[in-house]
């Protein structure tokens, strides 16, 4: 139990690890937000020219309270921890011009969340971000697949890229992100799921 405990730990920091170094080494240089909280502060700081881990914290802590209330108190408690890493990481990691290349910066960003937001799920919790909005609303718009709220979700958050860069192909390849961090999350959850009711239903994993 305590070694399965420390497995939980290690693999979400990891997940924290893995969405910071998307933020600061591909999307936050380029304005790419392909969704999730991220990709909403990513969009909020440009604007607001505020950091993107305060606007990501300041969001992230209103919705984990309610992912507390409805979604249960193992899912908060690891959901918080992952929740208070992400900004602690967008602090420590130096944002690094890596590629001038949006394409590149949207394919390799998309991946890294993908599977931050896959590991996420498989341990049982939430990176705090529009997945957890998403299994919110699935409580009660049963009738739409967990994949397809976030998918209308993120969708907002790219027009908002676009509308805000003014630069249509910020849209574009965010939305080339997007795809690949939602078909990364579906290979992950399938791949290393501890179960195959995690890997069928993530509501349930992330209830757990």
């Amino acid at each position: 139990m305590k070694k399965e405990m420390i497995k939980d730990y290690l693999l979400i920091t990891i997940s924290a690890f893995l969405m910071a170094l998307a933020v600061n080494f591909f999307f936050a240089e380029h304005t790419l937000a392909p969704g999730g909280i991220t990709g909403l502060s990513v969009v909020l700081s440009t604007f607001l020219s505020i950091p993107v881990e305060n606007i990501s914290l300041g969001i992230s802590m209103p919705l984990l309270v309610m992912g507390v209330l409805f979604l249960g108190k193992g899912f908060g408690v690891k959901t918080l921890y992952i929740t208070l890493m992400g900004p602690l990481f967008l602090k420590v990691i130096p944002k690094t011009h890596i590629t001038d290349n949006l394409l590149v910066a949207g394919v390799i960003g998309g991946l890294l969340v993908g599977t931050a937001i896959g590991i996420a799920i498989i341990r049982g919790c939430s990176t705090g971000g529009t997945d957890l909005v998403a299994m919110l609303l699935n409580k009660v718009v049963k009738f739409l697949k967990l994949p397809a709220i976030l998918f209308i979700l993120d969708g907002f958050i790219i027009v908002a890229s676009g509308i805000i860069s003014k630069n249509l192909m910020i849209s574009v390849y965010s939305l080339i992100s997007l795809l690949l961090i939602i078909k990364t999350i579906g290979f992950v959850t399938t791949k290393f799921a501890k179960n195959t009711e995690e890997t069928n239903n993530m509501n349930s994993a992330c209830t757990q």
